[in-house]
């Protein structure tokens, strides 16, 4: 009898399961990247690194991803890295938007300097 109890007990939960909507993928937008100066200068590595990652409407199925690698070894110069990235979802006005989800956003962008003794012989 108890197990006909906690049967009928589970069964709205089991059917609404079975019913709700499926569940969508959502969209990734990712850059990583790494600027990097070893060398002799004392004088701080000068960088920009403009990301402009962008999503509109609800975004399914989709990602983009950038990658780069900036580097200077040797010298007792001043040193300058840029990098521009820019990224753009537009769902609007794609004909198939069924829905979907907010758009998953990642930024890795780690900066390295090394002072280089060896650089000043």
């Amino acid at each position: 009898m108890k197990l006909i109890k906690l049967t009928l007990g589970l069964m709205p939960l089991i059917s609404g399961l079975a019913f709700s909507p499926s569940v969508l993928a959502q969209c990734v937008q990712a850059d990583v990247s790494v600027q990097y100066n070893i060398s002799g200068s004392r004088t701080p590595t000068e960088r920009d690194n403009d990301i402009d990652l962008q999503s509109d409407g609800a975004c399914r199925g989709n990602a983009s991803v950038t990658t780069g690698v900036q580097g200077n070894v040797g010298g007792r110069g001043r040193v300058r890295q840029s990098r521009v990235v820019r990224q753009r979802f537009d769902s609007r006005n794609d004909g198939n938007n069924y829905g979907g989800g907010s758009t998953v956003q990642i930024k890795s962008n780690p900066t390295i300097d090394v002072y280089n003794a060896a650089d000043d012989l």
